[in-house]
């Protein structure tokens, strides 16, 4: 696996046309989290489109505290800073944009279909491939910024006996492939720059729910409020479920705070 480095991904930017996107570029070959370097970035007036790239994170996370952990060298690990005209209740969108930037990329690469999993996960054959996890500033009911942060795994290769065998996956586990970071991080930008003109309209959300497996499968969903069962039924424009029980009533489960399991 070739190494990331600043000059190896501002020559692939210079490719593709990603806007604000990567123009001011921060990268480093380990850090404990990206989105916390760019949360300080982000407080001394960076602009939108500040991306910072890791080879390495000491201190990854994902939703819920949980931890997000990759040998050295092996994703792409990467945040974005927003400054979107968005209402708070939309910054979700943000998460589809992103989303949708690196399963289209991830795509264009390797030919195989990327699906997601609500709320925030990329999926290939139903094993995980990608997280995202977005971070917010909120100003009455705007957002001052938004980070989100995305971990893609490109090059690990999960053995038997492996625990993660059964549910991860990478771009070179799922294909046998070998994908230049760079170029994937440049063709990501590129495709997130276009998703965010289009931020405010009903193709983002027609795109992601096309892509969404947890839709029509019968799930269960750990909320603060209690579990809740049935069949996943829609997307709201601003990333909640609807889900409906047994019993035949509507439940809207916002993203952020609910933690979905198989039956």
């Amino acid at each position: 696996m070739t190494p990331l480095s600043a000059e190896r991904i501002r020559a692939a930017l210079h490719e593709v046309d990603a806007g604000p996107f990567g123009a001011d570029l921060h990268f480093y070959a380990s850090t404990g989290s990206t989105n916390d370097v760019l949360k300080e970035l982000a407080a001394d007036d960076a602009p939108e489109g500040t991306l910072v790239v890791a080879d390495e994170q000491t201190a990854g996370r994902g939703r819920m505290g949980r931890r997000w952990e990759a040998p050295p060298g092996s994703s792409l690990l990467f945040s974005v800073l927003f400054r979107p005209d968005l209402p708070a209740s939309d910054i979700y969108r943000l998460v589809m944009a992103c989303g949708l930037a690196a399963a289209e990329a991830c795509e264009a690469a390797t030919g195989y279909r990327v699906d997601v999993k609500w709320p925030n996960d990329l999926q290939i054959g139903g094993k995980k491939l990608a997280g995202i996890l977005p971070e917010s500033a909120i100003m009455g009911e705007r957002a001052a910024w938004v980070i989100v942060g995305l971990g893609l795994n490109v090059s690990q290769v999960f053995a038997p006996g492996d625990p993660l065998r059964e549910t991860a996956t990478s771009l070179r586990a799922a294909t046998g492939q070998d994908v230049d970071r760079a170029a994937l991080l440049a063709a990501i930008m590129a495709r997130l720059n276009a998703w965010n003109r289009a931020l405010a309209g009903e193709a983002l959300l027609g795109a992601w729910r096309a892509r969404c497996v947890t839709l029509g499968q019968r799930v269960r969903v750990e909320t603060p409020g209690g579990v809740v069962e049935g069949t996943a039924e829609d997307i709201t424009p601003q990333g909640a479920l609807w889900l409906r029980d047994d019993a035949g009533q509507r439940h809207r489960i916002a993203a952020g705070e609910a933690t979905l399991r198989t039956p």
